[in-house]
């Protein structure tokens, strides 16, 4: 029921189920120069997302970093833990929900760029 300013309550709805509404929204730069402040790259917004499927790629087109986990969590190096350099990279990632049956389901694709800033 809703109730307005008054104090009038109306009568109650049906019962609607319906499945949550994701949201994921991803930065577009980080500084993972050691300072402790902005040093990993992760989610501005994660509500409702249980996986993803992330990936970064170089100005050549060669993949430097990847994960499944929603926070992400990257701190600017690459597969062999090397750091990276400044500059401007690419990802792709694929965002899925739980829907109210209870399976994954692909939500949202999303693309962009990350700038990796270091210099103070």
């Amino acid at each position: 029921s809703a109730v307005d300013s008054v104090g009038n309550e109306s009568l109650l709805s049906e019962i609607v189920c319906i499945d949550d509404c994701p949201s994921y929204i991803l930065p577009n730069a980080f500084t993972p120069n050691g300072d402790n402040a902005n040093d990993l790259f992760v989610p501005i917004l994660n509500r409702f997302v249980v996986q993803v499927d992330f990936k970064v790629f170089n100005e050549w087109g060669t993949k430097v970093f990847e994960t499944t986990d929603p926070e992400i969590l990257w701190d600017g190096t690459n597969f062999n833990g090397d750091q990276l350099s400044d500059g401007v990279y690419y990802y792709t990632c694929t965002v899925f929900q739980n829907s109210t049956s209870g399976e994954i389901i692909q939500y949202d694709f999303l693309k962009g760029f990350i700038q990796i800033l270091k210099s103070n």
